[in-house]
């Protein structure tokens, strides 16, 4: 049977090997995907065949593993089929990209995948939300262009030791409006604060929206290889068009590079 182990914050740097190349570009996949919400969905990881196999609680009666991330996908997935085996439980896998798909309807024929729609990432081009170019870019130009005749006193900063102090204190300000018995947002809210407590161990970088001498937004975001993940995205709405500038100013910061092509939002918020 795999020794299946709690992920916890010091097994950042066991983990991450395995992460990359990410070639799904699956947000889910990366350090911040699987970090921020390892306690919601009780993460834990094996490792089977020099594979790193994770498991998560997506559904009420059994668990769901990753495919295999590693070399030997083959003898990995032969020792995960045994350890369910051995539990009487079912072999479902999750987190699993179209390039995935081979190999397991190769290995399992009655196999069929289910997608949900709620959990589908949100990939775009770094130039398209950089340029803003085009008529499906004409309402998010226009949010902006309000923010700016309306919002003179604004600047945008990276986050450092200088700044990090106040945006906490904002997204704690956040957290305080949400609903008590929302459990993702509370648990959302506490691995935002382990990420500004621990951004160096997450390998994070940030921006943070000021108008005047108050936070109106932030963003926290990785990179790996060429793509761009923005795992968190707060702003204060009582600013026409924040989350339309906070993207913008954060792109033109982080994503102006030629390094980075993609840009994995996670979901889809209509900003823009």
């Amino acid at each position: 049977m795999l020794n299946f182990q709690r992920l916890e914050l010091k097994d950042i740097p066991l983990v991450r090997p395995f992460l990359t190349p990410n070639p799904q570009r699956l947000c889910d996949l990366t350090v911040g995907g699987l970090f921020m919400w390892r306690d919601l969905f009780h993460n834990e990881y094996a490792l089977a065949a020099d594979c790193l196999i994770l498991s998560m609680h997506i559904f009420e009666s059994h668990k769901a593993y990753t495919v295999p991330l590693g070399e030997n996908r083959e003898e990995a997935l032969a020792l995960l089929e045994a350890h369910c085996q051995e539990l009487g439980e079912p072999l479902v896998f999750c987190i699993v990209g179209d390039q995935d798909l081979p190999l397991l309807s190769k290995r399992y024929p009655d196999f069929h995948a289910i997608s949900e729609r709620d959990y589908f990432d949100y990939l775009y081009e770094a130039q398209d939300l950089l340029e803003l170019k085009g008529g499906k870019h004409r309402a998010t130009r226009g949010n902006i262009s309000k923010f700016l005749r309306t919002t003179p006193d604004w600047r945008f900063e990276m986050i450092n030791e200088d700044n990090i102090e106040a945006v906490c204190e904002f997204a704690a300000s956040i957290q305080a409006e949400n609903p008590q018995d929302n459990t993702t947002l509370a648990e959302e809210a506490r691995k935002i604060r382990e990420v500004l407590d621990h951004m160096t161990d997450y390998g994070m970088f940030g921006g943070v929206l000021f108008v005047g001498d108050q936070v109106a937004g932030f963003s926290l975001a990785e990179t790996v290889e060429d793509t761009l993940y923005i795992h968190v995205e707060k702003a204060d709405t009582q600013y026409r068009g924040v989350y339309q500038m906070l993207v913008s100013e954060f792109m033109k910061m982080f994503g102006d590079s030629k390094a980075i092509d993609f840009v994995n939002r996670e979901d889809d918020n209509g900003d823009p």
